[in-house]
């Protein structure tokens, strides 16, 4: 037998039988398993990263794709399939990993309670070699098994990703570029070939294959982000021009109390900080029965009103009586390489008006119960520490303009009264009425559904809590913590009512949704809460989950 010659398979496995040897006499230690698990982590942070990257560049894309749909669009919808595309291979990767991770661990996937238990540092099989080989290429290594999460589907699955990612590449870089992940066969070091498979797969421990994939799921984000890159340098913001010139009157206020100024900013709409404009302002235009160039103004107002500054006119006035005041003028902007203008004249006008008392919650229309309502108080011609403010049905706090307001427990409405301190004494300058209304109950919100809604069963095992949150209401800041809640569901025709006495899903309730199957169905009821008014509530709803 000594003397027959070996077939390649089984040189092979002879050479690979000689190379297990080797490691196991130099007794391999945990270290180097860890060294693959800080690398598996610190891959899974740069994959994040390019995650965050990559979404931002999209974000871009859909912005000017709203500025431009006609001219952005081609590029906006290769984008989008680019992301589609890679997000479905990660997704698969991801998978292929957790089902690697479970077969070596022996254990189910109902038994991974959660994501943690994923985590290579979670993981007690690191160093098994055998377990990883036998899923992704079989039991003959030399003919590598197919079908569902085998290294054979894996390689399908990334040709058939390069075929789509290479589809959406601009033409003028098909030629140069390249996604990577080739196949070829891998030269070792004493100088002969191993398949792609075996060089990555076989008898590798658990570490070391994870590591691989994740690093595989880098390089797709990595080529995802080189393809977006170059589709947005197909959309420059140098192609959107101008074409439009008209002049723009920016005022502070149109409606202005005496006693306060008028400023309005006049600039052309496509203007130059290089080039200052020149401003003539009257209190009308006077054009008739003239050639542009010859146009002027009434009623010239003295320069000193005017500034220039950057390619912007500013122009300030104060009115000494009520009513409306109506200004114009002449904007003139020279054109380049000539002594010549171009002239834009323009209109507006304002309302002037005595001071008046203006009371304005900050945050709403209303105030609640229980809060502090935020108002912001001032009267025109006025310091805020010249305002004497107070307020019937509630308490008031805060100072120099900016008060809380606080309603009573029983009061259905609040009076918020102004007066102000002059040379003569204290002047009232009215008062404003507000509703007064509870706050409104929060909505339970579990396994992403508010109400009811369809998950797939492990969206639905990944759910950990059941949380509340007040939809629409114009309050930062405002909490509601869930103290207790009933899950009711059926296992094998059953009906069972588990309690949790906190917002996380309790042990018991964790074993019941194990047991649902698709086309079940998950209720959450009677869900107990502490508001801002400290008491315990129940709140009205439920929610009810329908399992794909």
């Amino acid at each position: 037998m000594s003397g027959d010659k070996e077939t390649p398979r089984q040189a092979m496995i002879g050479m690979m039988y000689l190379v297990l040897l080797a490691l196991l006499a130099m007794n391999v230690s945990k270290s180097v398993l860890n060294s693959f698990i800080v690398i598996n982590g610190a891959m899974e942070e740069t994959n994040k990263a390019f995650d965050e990257k990559n979404g931002e560049t999209l974000g871009a894309f859909e912005n000017q794709y709203g500025q431009n749909p006609e001219k952005v669009g081609e590029f906006y919808f290769a984008a989008k399939r680019v992301v589609e595309a890679s997000e479905k291979l990660n997704e698969y990767m991801m998978h292929l990993k957790h089902h690697i991770i479970e077969h070596t661990e022996g254990k189910t996937p109902e038994e991974m309670l959660d994501d943690s238990m994923y985590l290579l540092t979670n993981v007690e099989a690191v160093d098994n070699i055998d377990m990883p080989s036998h899923v992704l290429l079989g039991n003959d290594e030399m003919n590598p098994a197919s079908g569902e999460f085998t290294m054979l589907e894996l390689k399908e699955k990334i040709k058939d990703w390069k075929r789509e990612m290479m589809a959406e590449v601009p033409a003028s870089a098909k030629g140069t570029y390249n996604l990577g992940f080739n196949y070829e066969d891998v030269k070792q070091t004493d100088g002969t070939y191993l398949s792609w498979e075996l060089a990555h797969f076989y008898h590798a421990p658990l570490a070391a294959v994870i590591t691989d994939i994740t690093i595989f799921q880098t390089e797709v984000k990595n080529r995802e982000a080189e393809v977006l890159k170059m589709l947005m340098s197909n959309i420059s913001a140098k192609d959107f021009k101008f074409d439009k010139v008209e002049v723009k009157v920016i005022p502070n206020s149109n409606y202005v109390v005496l006693g306060d100024s008028f400023k309005a900013d006049v600039i052309v709409a496509a203007y130059s900080t290089t080039e200052n404009p020149i401003l003539e302002v009257g209190s009308a235009l006077d054009t008739a029965g003239k050639a542009m160039n010859e146009w002027g103004i009434s009623n010239a107002v003295d320069t000193g009103r005017i500034k220039v500054n950057n390619g912007v006119a500013s122009y300030g006035y104060k009115p000494t009586s009520e009513g409306e005041v109506k200004w114009g003028g002449i904007i003139k902007l020279k054109k380049p390489g000539t002594n010549e203008f171009v002239m834009y004249p323009f209109e507006h006008s304002f309302i002037a008006a005595k001071p008046s008392l203006v009371v304005s919650p900050t945050k709403m229309n209303v105030m609640y119960r229980s809060l502090k309502n935020p108002i912001d108080v001032s009267v025109s011609g006025f310091s805020a520490s010249e305002l004497i403010v107070t307020a019937s049905g509630g308490t008031l706090s805060g100072s120099n303009g900016a008060y809380f307001v606080t309603p009573g427990n029983s009061s259905r409405k609040v009076q918020v009264n102004v007066s102000v301190k002059t040379e003569t004494g204290t002047k009232s300058m009215g008062s404003s009425e507000f509703r007064v209304k509870s706050i409104p109950k929060p909505t339970p919100k579990f396994a992403t559904v508010v109400g009811s809604g369809r998950v797939s069963l492990p969206q639905l095992k990944a759910a950990q809590k059941v949380t509340v949150e007040l939809e629409d209401f114009m309050f930062d800041g405002i909490k509601y913590v869930v103290k207790s809640f009933d899950m009711v569901g059926y296992v094998k025709g059953k009906k069972n009512s588990i309690k949790s006495n906190s917002d996380r899903v309790s042990s018991k309730q964790q074993i019941l949704i194990k047991n649902q199957k698709s086309k079940s169905q998950i209720v959450i009821k009677n869900i107990w809460v502490v508001g801002p008014s400290g008491q315990k509530e129940l709140i009205p709803g439920n929610v009810v989950v329908d399992i794909k």
